[in-house]
């Protein structure tokens, strides 16, 4: 349906352009779309993005928004085909690249990935989601040395960004490299105490290190925060027991074996074999 020349005009008024300046159909569409997407009215938005780019086909800022707006709904192949043209369009545009290593990864492509990603942070080095997924494209593919150059480059220019710091993170500990690990993941928390992977990732790094004591208070917080992985309590237990704290430990396996029960019989027959060992004592 034609917008009206008074509604165009009243539009572009409200995005600071002059309300005399009329605007062609494509772009008209695009404020719309930009306008639902903001109010959270993602189909509308999506159809005015579409609508933008069938007038122009060429409009770049239309057919990106409605990438965004299909990998926000969950249509991920869409919205790569969305991303993937935006480059096309635009070579150098590097959000577009970075879109489509992101759904690459959210798709498990990950050795597809890796280029789109590489070119994202080559175009902007300076934005450090490029960095993290490049990282974690790496990481997934288990090229730690090429995971850890990258996100080391992301920290270059971007410090305290908790994404580049837990990836970086994870990436050391499978290098079995907790102590370098411990330090990324604390200064993590310290900008976002309330995350739980970053609390349960450094409670892992603790443990690793059998500082058995200052994992403890993270596992526990990472259990309040919402964590219920099984494996999570068999951990907090073994640390429980490691410093003499031998009722409460039981407590904690006793839980771990009524999660497991079902889903791991041989893991919960073995933790009813330590439990044994522990009411004996």
């Amino acid at each position: 349906m034609r917008i009206i020349p008074l509604l165009a005009a009243l539009l572009f008024s409200s995005f600071g352009a002059p309300a005399a300046v009329h605007a062609d159909d494509a772009e008209v569409h695009y404020r719309m779309a930009l306008v639902h997407k903001r109010a959270g009215r993602l189909e509308e938005a999506l159809a005015e993005a579409r609508a933008a780019f069938r007038a122009r086909p060429r409009h770049a800022a239309a057919h990106f928004t409605a990438g965004t707006l299909l990998r926000q709904m969950g249509q991920l192949e869409n919205a790569l085909g969305c991303f993937v043209h935006v480059t096309r369009l635009e070579p150098a545009h590097a959000d577009a690249h970075g879109m489509v290593g992101a759904v690459l990864v959210r798709l498990r492509r990950y050795e597809e990935a890796i280029e789109p990603l590489r070119r994202a942070a080559e175009l902007d080095p300076e934005q450090p989601n490029h960095w993290a997924n490049l990282g974690s494209a790496y990481r997934r593919l288990r090229r730690n040395s090429d995971a850890i150059d990258a996100l080391q480059q992301g920290l270059r220019r971007h410090p305290d960004d908790v994404g580049l710091l837990n990836n970086l993170a994870v990436a050391f500990r499978r290098e079995r490299r907790n102590e370098e690990a411990i330090p990324l993941l604390q200064a993590a928390i310290q900008s976002q105490p309330d995350q739980v992977e970053l609390h349960h990732n450094l409670a892992i790094a603790l443990r690793a290190t059998e500082r058995w004591d200052e994992a403890i208070p993270h596992y526990t917080r990472a259990r309040e925060l919402g964590n219920t992985d099984r494996g999570l309590l068999f951990d907090l237990a073994v640390c429980y027991e490691n410093v003499g704290q031998t009722a409460i430990a039981i407590e904690t396996y006793e839980a771990y074996v009524q999660a497991a029960a079902s889903a791991d019989p041989a893991g919960a027959q073995s933790v009813r074999d330590t439990l044994s060992r522990l009411r004996q004592r």
